[in-house]
């Protein structure tokens, strides 16, 4: 059965059958698209980059570009958790901007992806009314996206990116998903590599030998600012027979 046909109860009923009930997905009905001109293309300082009704709720710092110099990424989240109703359970919706810096200081807008990162009430009830997690880091210049959210079953998404200077846009070089049954121990996942154009897929249940295949996937060159984070899990969920 597809996880995505039974989200949707309040975390504070869903703890008690924590490990009856596939996860929900809390607050994606709340969700809006995002205006990135809101974003200005250059400012003093990263402050001026977070616009009116948003909070910066992480800065990650490092070099993306291959420059030598620090760049950041800006995790922003919306004010409407600080301003909801006592008890009212908001969608706290994340944009992730990524800004270049030069050796001379200055800061210019490079990318703004509005879709990668999950709202922060879309944890499910393994998070309850705590905020999901949306990772990012940096590691040899990739950005890494991860996040996970769920209850008995638990998926799990990896997104990287690198910075292709030619286009001037951040690719979308690998997607990870992952699956796990906690109840019953089951794991099922794949592993998409859009350089080489494979992808690997494994499904694994207790008691048996896991079992990998590795399929041909078109060599895609998605930029951060496309990539919607629901759409990716869906159609995993799709491909998975989850």
């Amino acid at each position: 059965m597809n996880k995505k046909i039974i989200l949707g109860a309040a975390a504070c009923a869903v703890f008690a059958i924590l490990t009856a009930f596939p996860a929900p997905s809390f607050g994606q009905e709340e969700e809006t698209n995002f205006d990135s001109s809101k974003i200005p293309s250059t400012a003093e300082s990263i402050e001026g980059f977070v616009p009116e009704g948003w909070n910066l709720e992480e800065k990650v710092t490092g070099d993306v570009n291959g420059d030598g110099v620090a760049d950041h990424l800006l995790k922003i989240i919306d004010s409407k958790p600080e301003t909801a109703d006592e008890g009212e359970m908001s969608a706290g919706n994340r944009v992730l901007i990524i800004v270049f810096a030069d050796k001379e200081g200055s800061l210019r807008r490079a990318a703004v992806a509005p879709s990668v990162l999950q709202c922060a009430s879309c944890g499910g009830a393994f998070y309850g009314a705590g905020n999901a997690p949306a990772n990012v880091s940096i590691k040899n210049g990739v950005i890494i996206v991860e996040q996970d959210y769920g209850s008995r079953w638990v998926s799990e998404m990896t997104f990287r990116f690198r910075y292709d200077a030619q286009p001037e846009k951040f690719i979308l070089i690998g997607f990870d998903y992952t699956s796990r049954d906690r109840a019953e121990g089951n794991i099922t996942s794949e592993s998409t590599n859009y350089l080489t154009g494979k992808r690997i897929t494994s499904v694994s249940k207790v008691g048996r030998k896991a079992v990998s295949t590795t399929t041909n996937v078109a060599k895609d060159r998605m930029s951060i600012e496309e990539v919607d984070r629901d759409k990716f899990d869906e159609d995993a969920n799709v491909r998975l027979g989850l």
